[in-house]
């Protein structure tokens, strides 16, 4: 009998809040002067959600059955209007879904089920991207919607929408078609169409904004929208006047009776805790969509505003030279001191120069530099010597201009070159003997010019260069003894300088010195003094080598700067060609 004295006595209360025709005030009934619909007042204070259930029954006077994942739940509901009795099944629907709960209309009967089994049974199908009607919206009926779209992706969209809205809310994309299908409450639906209505369009062009609800879209002019995104959803919600606790009554529907106001579902808010910005990124449009009131939204539209303005331009022209010295001497004879063999000759200098095969036989070709001279054996075709002597001293410049341009703080990169290979393995396949087969594995390395900088421009047109340059060059090929594979010079520059626009300034200067010497000699007899000179061959050789760096940025900052060096670019281009052409005539 206790259990049941706090149902009794709250039949009691709704039965009396219920009746239209009393009202209290100061203790006494007083008669209304005009009739007014039925209402009832929502002030539930950590109730059970069961206990609420039984008490809305009464007053849609329906019945219900309430599943047993609605025990325990408690809830707290203030509103400060009356509801009227016809917008009962309506709040009572608003009050489940924010718990997670939807219902399911049988006959009389009304049962209270976990949302997603609500969505899994709605009875009405919708086509297209027509809104659902006020009156709907007001029931906040469970509807599936098909959405098929014209302009933009479905998998693309699908990412996005499911951040917009509730996780109720079933969003689903058929197999090889550009459609959506949403399943959910109505009032969710129609904030989906809205956005869908808005994103599957033509692009309007950049800084183009626009507003369905909390939702908004704002396509930007300059900046990216997947970077702008990252940044905004990282800064805290901007302070807005508080929302009131119940709002007003929705948009009069087709019957000319208004929505009912939604009821506020008190949070408890975290001290000193902050909401962050809510925003994704629509890269076919390059806007962002950001879900905030419209009191918010003015702040964060101020903040997109000044990150999403125009940026400066850097053109970056680079001259790179290499001034290389070699200095060569070399001076030898070589002696053939047995009849065969061409491995007998002391210094190396007949197989060098081709004038002997491997197998030691004259071949009439002599491609050593320098001054020659052969030593033949009376009355037949066999060296028996062979002098050479060459000095050179080469001077030359290798020349490399590379050019590029890129955003104020936006780093670049420009690579000219080729890969190389280098083997990494040998290996013997096949049956062995006659056919044993070698099969060589290759890796490529890659060659030539490496450039890659960020500016920086302040605000009075000096540039702070982050720079990093490299040039790697094959130096030559080893011998097949240890592997034929090419040795590899590499010089490169990391530094962070501050230039005038349009001023040059030189970053290099890496020198490097190389000094060899080789002896090649017959044993005692290229050790004698003076007489040795004709039993050895020595060759030194000193090579010294410079890399400058030549840089100058220029600035555009607007179209005709932009126009004008493109021309002046394009002349140096003509002209270069016109003089190789005379060079060939």
């Amino acid at each position: 009998m206790r259990n049941r004295l706090p149902l009794l006595v709250l039949s009691i209360c709704l039965y009396l809040i219920v009746t239209p025709s009393f009202s209290q005030e100061k203790g006494k009934p007083k008669a209304k002067s005009s009739p007014e619909p039925a209402s009832f007042t929502a002030d539930w204070r950590d109730t059970e959600l069961k206990d609420f259930l039984m008490g809305m029954s009464a007053i849609i006077k329906r019945n219900i059955l309430i599943d047993d994942a609605v025990k325990g739940k408690k809830i707290t509901i203030i509103s400060q209007k009356r509801v009227k009795i016809e917008d009962a099944f309506g709040f009572m629907k608003s009050v489940l879904e924010t718990q997670g709960f939807g219902l399911i209309e049988e006959n009389d009967l009304i049962k209270v089920v976990k949302i997603k089994d609500a969505l899994a049974k709605s009875p009405i199908v919708r086509i297209g991207k027509d809104p659902v009607s006020e009156a709907d919206v007001a029931l906040n009926k469970t509807i599936t919607q098909i959405v098929p779209l014209e302009f933009s992706n479905a998998a693309e969209l699908e990412p996005i929408l499911k951040r917009v809205t509730s996780p109720d809310t079933d969003i689903i994309i058929p197999k090889n078609q550009n459609t959506l299908i949403f399943s959910g409450s109505t009032s969710d639906i129609n904030k989906l169409l809205k956005l869908v209505d808005n994103l599957d369009v033509r692009a309007e062009g950049p800084g183009s904004i626009s507003s369905a609800g909390d939702i908004h879209i704002y396509t930007l002019e300059y900046n990216e929208a997947e970077k702008l995104a990252a940044i905004l959803v990282k800064l805290d919600m901007p302070d807005a006047p508080t929302s009131p606790t119940q709002g007003p009554p929705g948009e009069p529907g087709p019957d000319g009776k208004p929505a009912p106001p939604q009821p506020v579902v008190q949070a408890q808010k975290v001290p000193g805790k902050q909401d962050k910005i809510k925003a994704v990124a629509h890269k076919e449009s390059n806007s962002l969509i950001v879900t905030a009131s419209p009191q918010e939204w003015e702040e964060i539209k101020k903040i997109i505003k000044i990150l999403d303005t125009p940026r400066k331009q850097v053109l970056l022209e680079v001259l790179i030279v290499e001034l290389s010295s070699t200095d060569l001497n070399d001076f030898g004879i070589d002696w053939r001191y047995q009849e065969l063999a061409y491995g007998q000759f002391n210094t190396g200098l007949a197989a060098q120069g081709g004038v002997i095969d491997k197998n030691g036989r004259p071949t009439n070709v002599n491609t050593l530099s320098g001054f020659s001279l052969g030593f033949i054996r009376r009355g037949g075709q066999q060296i028996i010597g062979i002098l050479n002597a060459n000095s050179t001293n080469e001077n030359f410049n290798v020349l490399s201009a590379p050019q590029i341009l890129t955003l104020d703080n936006q780093e670049a990169e420009i690579n000219v070159g080729q890969d190389v290979p280098v083997r990494t393995q040998n290996r013997n396949a096949g049956l062995g003997g006659d056919n044993a087969v070698t099969v060589a594995n290759f890796e490529y390395r890659p060659t030539g010019i490496k450039l890659k900088f960020t500016p920086h421009i302040n605000k009075n047109n000096r540039i702070t260069l982050d720079l990093y340059q490299e040039i790697k060059n094959v130096a030559g090929i080893s011998s097949e003894a240890t592997g034929g594979n090419p040795t590899f010079n590499k010089r490169d520059i990391k530094t962070t300088i501050v230039v005038d626009n349009i001023q040059t300034i030189v970053i290099g200067g890496l020198l490097s010195n190389d000094k060899q010497k080789k002896v090649q000699k017959i044993p005692i007899l290229g050790e004698i003094p003076l007489l040795g000179t004709l039993f050895r061959r020595t060759t030194n050789q000193n090579r010294k080598t410079n890399l400058m760096v030549f840089l100058t940025p220029h600035i555009l900052d607007d179209r005709d700067k932009s126009d004008r060096i493109t021309i002046q670019k394009k002349n140096e281009q003509e002209r270069m060609v016109d003089e190789r052409e005379k060079k060939l005539r």
